[in-house]
């Protein structure tokens, strides 16, 4: 875990190792479900984002047979009238 190396290399610096060590393994501890967590979120995020593209698309095929459908009204209208 590249990271909390860093983070401990970092500690290092004004605390003793020991005490760098925990709190690196303290800070690893409470990234790693954070991490997850986003990674999950993202993947979420994905799939809403995929569902949005084949709403769209639907929206778009609603639309164009609303406006078959008003076209084959307006010539039934006409075809009454005569």
């Amino acid at each position: 875990m590249e990271p909390i190396i860093n983070i401990k290399r970092r500690l290092e610096t004004v605390f003793s190792e020991p005490q760098a060590d925990v709190l690196a393994t303290v800070v690893g501890e409470v990234i790693r479900p954070i991490a997850n967590d986003l990674s999950e979120l993202k993947a979420i995020v994905r799939d809403l984002a995929i569902a949005q593209q084949r709403t769209e698309q639907r929206v778009g095929e609603l639309a164009l047979a609303q406006q078959r459908t008003e076209q084959r009204v307006e010539e039934l209208a006409l075809a009454q009238q005569r």
